[in-house]
């Protein structure tokens, strides 16, 4: 039930801030001090919401499980959920449904959709293209089955994806595993570090140094990129593909192999648009 599920997410998104919020009061590290900030200021500011079909009693039916739909029906009648969570600069950014805004309701910027309940045919490829519009900066749409439905995904995608022609070649299917991405990622890392390895740049040593060597070492960065150019327009092409490759990977602990990096690749590149 998605009133069930908000309450579960409520309970461990809150725990996950105290979490964070603990590791930030012991962090020293400027690269893992940001990370922390950047992810505690995301969690804090996002809203969630439920937004489910009205039925008849359901105040009394569902207090008898313990779960209070009143706060909920408030804000589904007095606030415009739709225009909210279509409006990318909005907080709203994680909505709990149930056979609501599946079909005919199109989010661009909407890019992960989490499914807890059996679908099939035109109703499941509906539901997943909410994920896979186009929208800038966002490399992919990503689904989190929990009941098994990719079985029947395979199923939809020999029908609906291929115009009904057969089943669809192994290397056409426009689904893949979440891995493949993590190795994107991982590709990108590589290609920035050599980038900036050509520049002169170690960027291990930035990452391992502190203090006023570590300022002195970023400002010689953005000086090496900042040679021309060619040179400035490719790394910040390379760093913000790494930044978009590692928000649609997460949340996954594959990215902890990677995140000081990203993080150091982020600053340097906010570092030199604020001098241009």
């Amino acid at each position: 039930m998605a009133l069930s599920m908000y309450d579960r997410v409520r309970k461990v998104w809150d725990a996950r801030i105290a979490e964070l919020e603990a590791q930030l009061a012991v962090a020293n590290d400027e690269f893992e001090r940001d990370e922390l900030l950047g992810t505690l200021d995301y969690m804090r500011e996002t809203d969630m919401a439920v937004v489910v079909s009205q039925s008849q009693n359901e105040v009394e039916d569902l207090a008898k499980r313990g779960l209070d739909i009143r706060p909920h029906r408030k804000r589904m009648l007095t606030e415009d959920m739709d225009e909210k969570f279509k409006d990318p600069d909005d907080p709203f950014r994680l909505v709990f449904v149930c056979a609501m805004w599946m079909t005919g309701f199109d989010v661009p910027s909407c890019s992960t959709i989490y499914l807890d309940k059996p679908m099939r045919n035109h109703t499941l490829m509906q539901t997943i293209a909410r994920a896979n519009r186009v929208f800038p900066q966002k490399k992919n749409g990503l689904i989190v089955d929990y009941v098994g439905v990719f079985r029947n995904l395979q199923k939809a995608l020999a029908v609906y994806g291929s115009g009904g022609a057969g089943v669809l070649g192994e290397g056409d299917s426009p689904v893949k595993d979440k891995a493949a991405l993590v190795d994107e990622l991982a590709l990108a890392v590589s290609d920035t570090l050599a980038f900036l390895s050509d520049l002169g740049i170690d960027a291990n040593a930035i990452i391992a140094s502190e203090g006023f060597a570590r300022v002195k070492l970023l400002g010689d960065a953005v000086d090496a990129v900042l040679v021309n150019d060619d040179s400035k327009s490719r790394y910040l092409s390379l760093a913000g593909l790494v930044n978009g490759l590692y928000r649609s990977v997460q949340p996954d602990p594959r990215l902890n192999a990677h995140s000081a990096m990203r993080t150091l690749f982020w600053i340097i590149a906010n570092q030199i648009r604020s001098l241009i």
